[in-house]
């Protein structure tokens, strides 16, 4: 019996895994952003570059500026590289008690909105030209879901990227075109939540 023979007897696949490209981390429940803060530890502590580009805040938005700040700076042996841009494209106020102004604003969607939501696909193409072992869009879907960019400008940005490198995007839903295209999707669901954003732990 040949090996492709018993694997197809045990039932088991033993075809090359698909190379990574595209990972969707999508759902109305917390964790998206959280999940994309592990892999961005683990690919830089195994030396791998990463950009990091967020969609829905400033800085003083949120509990990890920080941290990222630290891991921006480290020049240790060994370590990756960290690039961190913010677009704050959707949020009024500053704070972790800033509202999310995406879904909240009875004006809609401001033209200061669009540009910066533009800036930030723009880092995004800069870092998958640069090939970056992974690229992260941290609610970039939704931007492009709620008409702050168009999916074609979201397209002509994505589309720099090629192997080995990782475009990592968050939101709630993907189109299906980009669900086809990715190689690996996780959703988060909300079950149930205690109230308002908790500082240090969901913002």
């Amino acid at each position: 019996m040949t090996t492709q023979e018993q694997s197809a007897a045990k039932g088991t696949d033993e075809r090359k895994p698909v190379q990574e490209r595209i990972r969707l981390y999508l759902g109305t429940g917390n964790g998206k952003s959280t999940a994309t803060f592990g892999v961005l530890m683990r690919a830089l502590s195994t030396g791998k570059n990463v950009s990091l580009v967020f969609f829905d805040k400033l800085e003083g938005n949120s509990s990890e500026g920080k941290a990222l700040n630290i891991l921006a700076a480290a020049k240790e042996e060994g370590f990756g590289k960290l690039t961190v841009h913010y677009t704050g494209v959707n949020r009024i106020g500053t704070g972790p008690k800033g509202s999310f102004r995406l879904y909240s604003s009875p004006n809609g969607i401001l033209p200061e909105d669009k540009e910066a939501a533009l800036e930030g696909l723009k880092f995004i193409a800069e870092a998958l030209k640069r090939k970056d072992d992974i690229v992260i869009g941290d609610e970039v879907l939704d931007v492009a879901r709620v008409g702050l960019v168009t999916w074609e400008d979201f397209k002509e940005a994505i589309e720099h990227r090629s192997d080995p490198s990782v475009l990592l995007l968050t939101g709630r839903r993907a189109p299906d075109w980009l669900m086809e295209q990715a190689t690996t999707i996780s959703s988060t669901t909300q079950l149930k939540h205690h109230g308002r954003a908790i500082q240090g732990m969901d913002c």
